[in-house]
């Protein structure tokens, strides 16, 4: 048997019903009656509890995983802040399927990545080399508090057997973050969890950065920081220098700088012609006006590091281009699923652009089975390191 996959969605209010549909339609588009494997996810309005439910009583024993989401996408379906589900699900003889979930994530980031690890280093063999990894964005709702994937992915990383490809995405419930989010893992509706598949046999992933900021300042430093919040830059009141940077004219109040305010951390050579691949960008989630300070999505820049305002700037011609580069490294491997992890910012609603570049990733992956779906971090290698990343997009291609 051939590797076959089916992927499929729905908008239904009802969280069973919405389950069921696009569980039953995947089945259908894949030409099978059990799968070995499905990923899923739903958005933030459904009750994760009925929308599993759903999906078992479809799929049966067949072994899922995923979450909460803020939109999907799919060849013939984008939809975000509604009732959007998608299910996609495998059958192979060629490939396997290997689920792994660890708890404590609003504990200790750094521990619940060593635990699951450990799990994964545990149960790997030489032929499992694709990985993805999905954990719970929030710590907490009210006031919102973030876990950090920085902590997260560097104990992942300190126990992740080498050689194998990696990407992952935090999950969100909705824009606001006041939904709890949920991950799925087989039969249980988590909360606080890292969860991630390991996909082995005859394939191998790669992956691509589908960026849009350009460096919109000269390098500026951070002189007073603590955890995510940045104080000063370059000895004067954070805030203060972003507001000037923005320029006299901009009409936005300082409480509206969050989701908006991106630094960028170049990982490459300073003074080296622009390479947005060598970009690390960071969103701020929050101002404290009191403090003039800003509260950045993660805890990574420090006193003495270097950052760049950016604009962003999402290129059609640079997704393309990034799209082709990653197909002319298959050689003679065959495409067999392409699966994007998009930043909720850059949906036409908040990105304020005139296209969705979901849309155009999806139509520059050609006829390759799609899916994807929008998340508060995504997460790939950047200089051969696991990365947080904001505002960007990461397309995985599975081959075999």
């Amino acid at each position: 048997m051939a590797t076959q996959i089916g992927i499929s969605h729905s908008s239904r209010t009802n969280s069973m019903t919405a389950a069921i549909e696009a569980s039953t339609n995947a089945l259908v588009q894949a030409g099978i009656t059990k799968a070995d494997f499905a990923l899923i996810f739903c958005s933030g309005k459904h009750n994760p509890y009925e929308f599993l439910a759903g999906i078992k009583s479809v799929l049966g024993d067949t072994p899922v995983l995923g979450g909460s989401s803020i939109g999907i996408i799919t060849k013939d379906f984008l939809g975000y802040e509604g009732f959007e589900v998608g299910v996609t699900v495998f059958a192979s003889d060629t490939l396997t399927f290997k689920i792994f979930a660890a708890p404590g994530l609003n504990v200790d980031e750094r521990k619940a990545g060593e635990a699951l690890g450990i799990k994964i280093k545990q149960a790997a063999n030489e032929q499992d080399n694709a990985l993805l990894v999905f954990y719970d964005s929030c710590k907490q709702q009210n006031p919102p508090r973030l876990n950090f994937a920085t902590w997260l992915f560097e104990g992942l990383e300190s126990e992740l057997p080498a050689g194998i490809s990696c990407a992952g995405a935090g999950l969100l419930a909705d824009m606001e973050l006041n939904a709890t989010t949920y991950q799925f893992y087989n039969n249980e509706v988590l909360t606080q969890n890292v969860v991630a598949v390991l996909v082995g046999g005859k394939c191998s992933m790669q992956t691509t950065i589908i960026h849009g900021c350009k460096p919109a300042s000269a390098y500026l430093t951070i002189t007073k920081a603590e955890g995510p919040v940045i104080f000063e830059i370059d000895n004067r009141p954070a805030l203060e220098v972003i507001d000037e940077l923005l320029g006299n004219n901009h009409t936005l109040k300082w409480k509206d700088f969050s989701f908006f305010v991106t630094l960028g951390v170049n990982r490459g050579e300073k003074f080296a012609p622009f390479d947005e691949k060598e970009y690390a960008n960071r969103l701020l989630l929050a101002v404290d006006i009191p403090t003039k300070s800003l509260v950045m999505f993660e805890p990574d820049l420090k006193t003495g590091d270097e950052v760049q305002l950016m604009r962003r700037s999402v290129n059609l011609d640079y997704i393309q281009t990034g799209i082709d580069d990653m197909k002319a490294k298959l050689n003679e491997a065959k495409p067999l699923f392409s699966f994007y992890i998009d930043c909720a910012g850059r949906a036409k609603p908040y990105a304020g652009g005139e296209f969705e570049d979901a849309a155009e990733v999806r139509k520059s992956i050609g006829d390759i089975p799609f899916m994807g779906f929008y998340c508060g971090v995504e997460v790939a290698r950047v200089k051969g390191r696991l990365q947080p990343l904001d505002w960007t997009g990461v397309l995985c291609l599975i081959v075999e």
